[in-house]
């Protein structure tokens, strides 16, 4: 599976994609906003176990945060995608991302998120789509504020609070 936009391609994760793996997890931008330790690989085969569990997901549910590469460059920036989540015991399906760093404020998050809604509605014929973020992570709510989502309310998750924001199939297609 491979989504494309104009400057992206998010890709189904393979094998041979570790060292992308351990760049993204060992990387400031991708665990900021995490609880400390969440995302962290301390070697190869734990990157490969990680990508394992990405890959079997999408076997399963035709989802996963699939890897995102510059189109021209075929650099790695960072994940984005579809998976199941659990808010306050309802089983939903979570827009979630994570990028590099050196990538932020580059428009790539919203390009991105397009796509992979676009996939979601069209493609999986999911008929609503939740994302959420803490409130100090003012990029991603401006994000989510720009694709659309509506702010729902707010919650808990990994003992922090955070904002759900919800996105309809319906309200996407406007």
């Amino acid at each position: 599976m491979i989504l494309e936009t104009e400057r992206l391609i998010l890709r189904n994760w393979r094998e041979s994609d570790v060292d992308c793996y351990m760049a993204l997890a060992h990387d400031i931008g991708y665990n900021c906003f995490s609880p400390p330790g969440a995302y962290l690989v301390h070697d190869a085969e734990g990157a490969r176990r990680q990508i394992r569990r990405r890959m079997a997901l999408f076997e399963q549910r035709q989802m996963a945060k699939f890897p995102i590469f510059l189109r021209d460059t075929g650099e790695f920036i960072g994940t984005y995608g579809l998976e199941p989540a659990e808010v306050e015991g309802q089983s939903e399906i979570e827009l979630g991302y994570r990028l590099c760093l050196k990538y932020w404020g580059s428009g790539y998050a919203t390009e991105a998120a397009t796509a992979v809604l676009r996939y979601g509605f069209g493609d999986l014929n999911l008929r609503k789509i939740v994302a959420f973020t803490v409130q100090q992570n003012r990029a991603s709510v401006k994000i989510l504020q720009k694709l659309g989502f509506r702010y729902e309310r707010e919650f808990l998750h990994a003992g922090l609070p955070h904002r759900l924001y919800e996105m309809t199939r319906a309200r996407f297609a406007k």
